[in-house]
């Protein structure tokens, strides 16, 4: 009866096993497509090896390379499962159920399976989630021990200078932190025991350079499901400090590789409020201009222009493509926040210490497209608190930010409107990130103070 059964779940795993494409370099693939008895002894061998390696290696990504090698023994050629029974019959027990244990379910990421973390899109054609702002990604939880995300990443995120940085947290502890390495990746993560587990992988680099595209989420479980919603939902609207830009060094320049969106004030403030958030940040961006010392407006990096696309990058494709993420509207029903958090003013002011003109003019313009701003966030999220932030790289525009918000309420008779003045980052006590960019304590601090802010304004 018992060998009955491993020979039913076996023929179901054979069916169910995908056709996958013959790897150069697998050294099993030596039988011919109906030569099942050769099959069964380079399976029994393979098998050996990698039962040998989940046992006692701690590689768990060699070991899991080494199953699928394993796998591709039945799949290449083709598969009769009525020639096969006689051949199965005689495997040994063990190495039947090292394939019932590697065997994989395939699901899409798509809402229906997963928690959708910040702005994604499914693309039903395709099968893919596209994301690729500063902390985007899903979250899911399964009945099982393992599960493999496929990622495919456009031409800059599958860079050497700048690949995009991908964090995996396996049941809330860091489990993953790496860069995309090819287009083309697999990211496996194992438990060291079966049961109900949760998985979150984020692209914690940000945006303007790459993104990346979810195309498949295997499990050895009959479903994944996506984690509960929050109570609260928070939106950050910011430049590189919501980016957390240099967080993970002191010196050099930019860097995808020292951006790591986990440590920002943003990610930590909604981790300690226990709320779902969305990050909508790029480097260098602002109000009416992006980091400019010349004393001219850099108009291309404004946030207000892109709020409402899927984000912003610099041209970039996944193989023929070409579409641009700038180029895709966003349904901002899709995360309805109860607050967004407006972090924007520090470019400005790089362009204002050197404008060659009217400083009390561009103030002014400042003051103008900052209230034309919150009323295009009120458009689109009619009940939101709006809390506008600024001071943890300097405080020289806040004035003016007190001033938008002021003249909106006045005009609007909106009330749900405010601003808080961030203390400004410690670098004698706290060091700083590349770029005089805040450290990870400085971090910390901004998040506990903005939580305290939250907290007193609103009661959460």
């Amino acid at each position: 009866m018992k060998l009955n059964l491993v020979l039913l779940t076996v023929l179901s795993t054979v069916y169910a096993l995908p056709v996958i494409k013959k790897r150069a370099n697998n050294p099993y693939l030596v039988c011919g497509g109906s030569d099942y008895e050769c099959k069964k002894e380079q399976a029994d061998a393979c098998y050996t090896k990698a039962n040998k390696c989940w046992s006692t290696s701690t590689d768990v990504q060699s070991c899991n390379e080494l199953g699928k090698l394993c796998e591709e023994i039945w799949t290449s050629g083709e598969v009769q499962v009525d020639q096969i029974v006689n051949s199965v019959k005689s495997i040994p027990t063990e190495t039947v159920v090292s394939v019932v244990k590697r065997a994989l379910n395939t699901f899409q990421p798509s809402k229906e399976n997963v928690k959708i973390l910040g702005r994604g899109l499914y693309q039903e054609n395709e099968g893919s989630l596209w994301f690729g702002l500063t902390d985007s990604g899903v979250e899911y939880k399964f009945n099982g021990k393992s599960t493999t995300i496929s990622l495919t990443a456009d031409s800059s995120a599958a860079s050497t200078d700048n690949p995009a940085r991908i964090v995996i947290l396996a049941d809330g502890e860091l489990y993953k932190d790496d860069t995309v390495k090819s287009v083309e990746s697999e990211f496996d993560v194992t438990f060291e025991t079966s049961g109900e587990h949760i998985v979150r992988f984020m692209k914690v680099s940000e945006c303007p350079n790459g993104s990346v595209r979810i195309t498949a989420i295997k499990a050895d479980a009959e479903k994944i499901e996506p984690t509960a919603d929050a109570e609260k939902k928070i939106e950050f609207i910011g430049d590189s400090i919501t980016c957390a830009y240099g967080v993970d060094g002191t010196e050099g320049t930019f860097s995808t590789k020292t951006e790591d969106g986990t440590k920002s004030y943003a990610y930590l403030a909604s981790k300690q409020l226990n709320a779902d958030y969305s990050m909508v940040s790029f480097s260098g961006f602002g109000i009416i201009s992006g980091y400019s010392t010349d004393g001219t407006r850099n108009l291309v990096s404004t946030v207000p222009q892109y709020y409402d696309k899927l984000g912003f990058s610099y041209w970039n494709q996944f193989g023929s493509d070409i579409t641009q993420l700038k180029e895709v509207s966003w349904d901002a029903s899709q995360f309805v926040p109860d607050l967004v958090v407006i972090n924007l003013g520090t470019n400005d002011n790089s362009y204002m210490q050197n404008v060659k003109g009217d400083r009390a003019k561009e103030e002014a313009d400042f003051v103008e497209e900052y209230v034309k701003f919150i009323e295009q966030i009120r458009s689109v999220h009619p009940d939101a608190e709006i809390l506008c932030t600024l001071g943890i790289m300097g405080q020289e525009l806040y004035p003016q930010i007190e001033e938008a918000v002021s003249t909106y309420k006045a005009a609007s008779g909106d009330e749900k409107v405010n601003a808080y003045k961030f203390n400004q980052q410690n670098i004698n006590k706290n060091g700083k990130g590349i770029d005089w960019h805040p450290a990870p304590q400085s971090h910390v601090e901004a998040a506990e103070e903005l939580v305290a802010e939250i907290k007193k304004l609103y009661g959460w």
